[in-house]
C-alpha cells in the first residue's frame, strides 16, 4: 500500500515484515537464491509447471538465473506505482476505509520523528504542548549578530539532537569477535557488523567505536577504540584498534556489543562560533560581519600586487576560467569557487593558496569538509614548493596516508632538534599508550 510504502521510505528502511493478515501469512520477504531482504531490490517470477511465484533480487540473482523453470524476462517488482503489490499486502476494503482513521502525511511524518525519541508515541501525543513548537525560520537578512546565533543556535541543537540518536541507535548485539595483537602492542578486535553489510550504517576509517561484554564468561567489560580497517574485496571484517590493552577480555570471542561513539566536537564549535560572533565584535572584519548577515554592501577591492603568473609551480597551468577566479579571490575578502567535478577546483583552491601565501607574510589556514578533501589540497599546496603542515585528529594519527609525512605528529617524531621528546615518542610507540 501507498501508506506503508511512504512509512519505509520516511524510516528509510529495506527490510519489512508482512503482517499475519496478508495473503502470504506473517512473513518476511527475501530473495530465494542470496536471502537479501531489501524489498526495493526484491521482485518476483511465476513458476512455468506451478502456480506459485519465486521471490529474487533484481542483482544479481534475477538477471543470472538459469533455472528452466523460471522465465526471469517476466520478473516484476514487489513494488508499483509506490504501492506494495494487492497480494502481497491486502488492500482495505471500502468498509475497512470508511472505519479507518484518517492522517496525512505531515502527521505520519511528525509521528515517526517522535517515535525516535519515544516508541510508544501515538497520535494523541501530537497534540500535547511543546510538540509541534517549530525552531525560528531563517532569514534573508538579520538585523545583528544576537538574531543570527538565537535562530541558528536551536536549528544546530536540533541537528545535534539528532544525530545523536542516530548514532546511539546503531547498536549492534550479538556479535563475534577474533582478538589479535598489533605491531604496536595495542589490541585488535576483528569482527562483523551486518547493520553495515545491509548498508544500515555507514562506516570510515578513523570513527570510534565502543566494544562490550555483558556475559556470563567474564566480569562486565567495555574499550573505546578508533576502526583501521572496513570491508573490502578481500575480508568483509572490521578491524578496531582499542585504546587501552589492560583487561581485554581475549578469552572470550561471542556476545560482544558494538556502539557507535557520537561525539559533539563538531556540534560545540558551530555552537562557540556563534557564540563569539555575537559577543566579539573583533572576531571577524566589519565587511564579513555584515555579509554574513546579508547586509547590502559595496564591493570590496582589496590592493594587492596581482603575480605575473597565475599557475602555480608544480601544478597544472591553469586554464582561463580557472586563471579568473584566482585573480577575483586575491583581490576579494570573500569568494566563492563553484563548479562541477573534473572542473579544477582543488588545483584552482591550491594555487590561490601558494600566492596568498606569497603575497602575505605569517599563516595561511586551509579547511576542508572531509579528511580525503583536506588530504588531496594538502598534496597540491605540497607540490608547489611551499612549507604544509597537516593536522589531524587523534584518533587518525595511526592510519596511513599518502600525506602522512606531512602531519603535525610525523614531524614532530621526525625532527632531532629535541632528543629528549624523541626519547618520550620511542617509550610511547614501545608500550602502546601515553
Amino acid at each position: 500500500m501507498s501508506g506503508l510504502f511512504e512509512v519505509v521510505l520516511q524510516l528509510a528502511r529495506k527490510h519489512v515484515c508482512v503482517a499475519h493478515q496478508s495473503p502470504l501469512g506473517e512473513t518476511t520477504p527475501e530473495c530465494y537464491n542470496c536471502g537479501s531482504k531489501n524489498v526495493f531490490m526484491l521482485g518476483f517470477i511465476p513458476a512455468k509447471s506451478d502456480t506459485v511465484v519465486v521471490l529474487l533480487c533484481r542483482q544479481p540473482c534475477a538477471a543470472i538465473s538459469k533455472d528452466i523453470s523460471w522465465n526471469a524476462a517476466l520478473w516484476a517488482p514487489l513494488i508499483d506505482d509506490r504501492s506494495f503489490l494487492s497480494w502481497l499486502v491486502k488492500p482495505p476494503s471500502e468498509a475497512e476505509q470508511l472505519r479507518s482513521r484518517q492522517i496525512s502525511f505531515a502527521q505520519i511524518n511528525r509521528l515517526e520523528d517522535l517515535w525516535r525519541e519515544n516508541a510508544n508515541a501515538t497520535l494523541e501525543d501530537l497534540e500535547k504542548p511543546g510538540v509541534d513548537d517549530e525552531p525560528q525560520p531563517i532569514l534573508l537578512r538579520y538585523e545583528d549578530a544576537y538574531q543570527y546565533q538565537n535562530i541558528f543556535g536551536p536549528l544546530v541543537k536540533i541537528e545535534a539532537d539528532y544525530d545523536k540518536r542516530l548514532k546511539e541507535s546503531q547498536t549492534q548485539t550479538d556479535i563475534s569477535v577474533r582478538w589479535d595483537l598489533g605491531l604496536n602492542h595495542k589490541r585488535v578486535a576483528w569482527f562483523n557488523l551486518p547493520k553495515l553489510e545491509s548498508g544500515e550504517v555507514r562506516l570510515a576509517v578513523g570513527d570510534e567505536l565502543r566494544l562490550r561484554y555483558q556475559g556470563e564468561l567474564h566480569k562486565s567489560w567495555e574499550g573505546v577504540g578508533h576502526v583501521i580497517k572496513i570491508p573490502n574485496n578481500v575480508s568483509d571484517e572490521i578491524g578496531l584498534e582499542l585504546r587501552r590493552t589492560e583487561g581485554v577480555p581475549t578469552e572470550i570471542t561471542h556476545n560482544f556489543i558494538a556502539d557507535f561513539v557520537w561525539k559533539s566536537t563538531s556540534f560545540d564549535r558551530m555552537q562557540l562560533a556563534m557564540k563569539t560572533f555575537a559577543v566579539d565584535e573583533k572576531s571577524v572584519s566589519g565587511y564579513i560581519y555584515h555579509k554574513l548577515l546579508g547586509h547590502e554592501l559595496e564591493p570590496q577591492v582589496l590592493r594587492t600586487q596581482m603575480p605575473k603568473r597565475f599557475s602555480a609551480p608544480g601544478l597544472p597551468e591553469l586554464n582561463h576560467s580557472q586563471m579568473y577566479a584566482v585573480k577575483s579571490v586575491l583581490q576579494k575578502p570573500l569568494s566563492l569557487i563553484q563548479g562541477p567535478p573534473g572542473t579544477g577546483k582543488t588545483v584552482t583552491s591550491a594555487s590561490i593558496v601558494y600566492h596568498l601565501a606569497k603575497m602575505n607574510p605569517g599563516q595561511v589556514l586551509v579547511c576542508a569538509p572531509s579528511n580525503v578533501a583536506v588530504d588531496q589540497l594538502t598534496e597540491k599546496i605540497h607540490a608547489t614548493g611551499l612549507k604544509v603542515v597537516r593536522l589531524t585528529a587523534k584518533s587518525r594519527e595511526a592510519l596511513d596516508s599518502s600525506v602522512g609525512f606531512l602531519t603535525l605528529h610525523r614531524q614532530v617524531a621526525n625532527s632531532t632538534t629535541h632528543v629528549e621528546l624523541q626519547k618520550l615518542i620511542q617509550l610511547k610507540n614501545e608500550q602502546g599508550r601515553y
